[in-house]
């Protein structure tokens, strides 16, 4: 696979972390407000808001 290409698909892989981690941030907000046990799934949420952040940066996917 050509540099481009590989660091387009990890910039890609990363966004979709990144919003897999927003939408489990969500469901951790909506089981903390209904007082059930929210602290995994907030933890696996910043767990893929960091990587998916991390995988952006690195891959500069701003710059294609």
């Amino acid at each position: 696979m050509k540099i481009p290409q590989k660091r387009y698909f990890l910039a890609l892989i990363g966004l979709i972390l990144f919003s897999s981690g927003i939408c489990a941030f969500g469901e951790a907000v909506i089981l903390k407000y209904e007082n059930n046990n929210w602290f995994w799934p907030g933890t696996i949420s910043l767990i893929l808001i960091n990587a998916g952040l991390g995988l952006m940066i690195k891959n500069k996917w701003g710059t294609f």
